[in-house]
């Protein structure tokens, strides 16, 4: 493969280019009519089709940079080998790669998945994406790429391509959501947290509570510094996945807690706990949509500690009930300088 698929293009572009492919892989595949499996995989070569790729050139080694710079791992790589494809001409099959538009057999498509949770699975995504970005391959119809999380596909499933957490899983010792001091007051009373229109909560696993409060009690309430491109989390050195870098408000959950009580929680292969919530015992009045029916969300009494770090008020929720109320002119703001920036 030519060089220049480590190359750094324009950083500008090189933002451009990873946000739509964000935006289509997460959200927009449906409406744009881009074949994509219950994994969430796309083939490249119609990726690239994609009218605003298209129309801003973007080529197979700007993919492959994309991918291998995201200091998040947003995005997963698979490679079909050339040989697979020369062999299923030789069949005389007209199954064409995962994720074209042609027509494929029925049952094809499940056989595809089947395929890409084998190469997946054996050698961990990590691995696959590797080689992937190491093949020797200049045909993007030969690859596949998907998001490792965020979507709102409803035809994106979880169990295809997430780690189901359960008790006797290795669990991490944080799970802490970011959001912003206008939206606190939305989640009090509504009764924890929803997904809002993606199909999951995103959670990150740092910074520590005890880092958090030890900043908090220095004086210092950036316990997190946004990295070059300003749009990650960092914490002591580590880039961390799940957080959008200018979250005021921290809310870290008792994941144990959550688990014994049913509600689901999963790792993408970038490190990001997801939960799509569960059904409110009852179904509250506060946690009902504008169709009167109750949805998910993980609920408040599995909020552990919630705390302001960005004006060092620190603690606002513990021990199941609230510690301080925000002030108004807080949550009448609208949230941060990074609004609808530095999507985890």
């Amino acid at each position: 493969m030519p060089n220049e698929r480590r190359g750094k293009p324009n950083q500008g572009r090189e933002v451009t280019v990873s946000k739509t492919l964000s935006y289509l892989l997460r959200h927009a595949a449906d409406r744009e009519g881009l074949r994509m499996n219950a994994q969430g995989y796309a083939n490249v070569a119609d990726v690239l089709s994609y009218r605003k790729l298209k129309s801003l050139k973007v080529t197979l080694p700007e993919i492959f940079n994309v991918v291998s710079t995201s200091e998040k791992k947003r995005f997963a790589l698979l490679h079909i080998p050339s040989a697979r494809a020369e062999q299923e001409k030789a069949e005389a099959t007209t199954v064409p790669p995962v994720g074209s538009s042609s027509e494929r057999p029925e049952g094809q498509e499940s056989e595809d998945c089947a395929i890409i949770a084998a190469s997946s699975t054996s050698e961990g995504q990590e691995s696959a994406t590797e080689k992937a970005l190491s093949a020797d391959d200049t045909d993007p119809s030969h690859f596949l790429i998907r998001a490792t999380q965020g979507h709102s596909i409803k035809s994106v499933e979880a169990a295809s391509f997430l780690e189901r957490l359960s008790l006797d899983s290795t669990l991490p010792e944080t799970v802490v959501h970011g959001t912003y001091h206008s939206a606190w007051p939305l989640i009090l009373n509504s009764g924890g947290l929803r997904c809002m229109g993606r199909n999951h909560v995103h959670f990150a696993t740092g910074p520590s509570l005890k880092s958090v409060l030890a900043k908090i009690g220095d004086g210092d309430g950036r316990d997190m510094e946004p990295a070059a491109d300003g749009n990650v989390q960092v914490d002591s050195g580590r880039v961390i996945s799940g957080m959008r870098q200018d979250a005021q408000v921290l809310i870290y959950i008792d994941l144990r807690r959550a688990l014994e009580a049913g509600c689901p929680f999963w790792r993408s292969e970038n490190g990001v706990i997801l939960s799509e919530g569960m059904l409110p015992e009852g179904g509250e009045e506060s946690n009902k949509d504008k169709k009167h029916k109750a949805v998910p969300l993980v609920p408040l009494k599995f909020f552990d500690v919630v705390v302001e770090r960005k004006r060092g008020l620190g603690v606002l929720w513990e021990h199941g009930k609230e510690a301080q109320k925000l002030p108004d002119e807080l949550t009448s703001q609208r949230k941060g300088k990074g609004k609808g920036k530095g999507k985890a």
